[in-house]
């Protein structure tokens, strides 16, 4: 299995924090704000990696969920 990078790991584990205090996953401005981005467009592109590798899905009306399938390896 392909190895997560370093930032889209750290961007996962701190949506992992953040549903585990709050019920849900972050929204991409607390993302942004939280690592310094200038605009959510940044915490989007980490969020589509994400996606794109199968550590985060989309449940049947869209929202984002975590992948069963998938543990993160630094």
């Amino acid at each position: 299995m392909k190895t997560i990078p370093p930032r889209q790991l750290e961007v996962l584990t701190f949506m992992q924090a953040f549903f585990k205090d709050n019920d849900q996953p972050p929204p991409m401005s607390v993302i942004a704000r939280h690592f310094g981005f200038r605009s959510p467009n940044a915490a989007q592109y980490h969020i589509d990696w994400l996606l794109r590798h199968g550590y985060l899905e989309r449940n049947s009306l869209g929202n984002l969920k975590f992948s069963r399938d998938k543990t993160p390896q630094p």
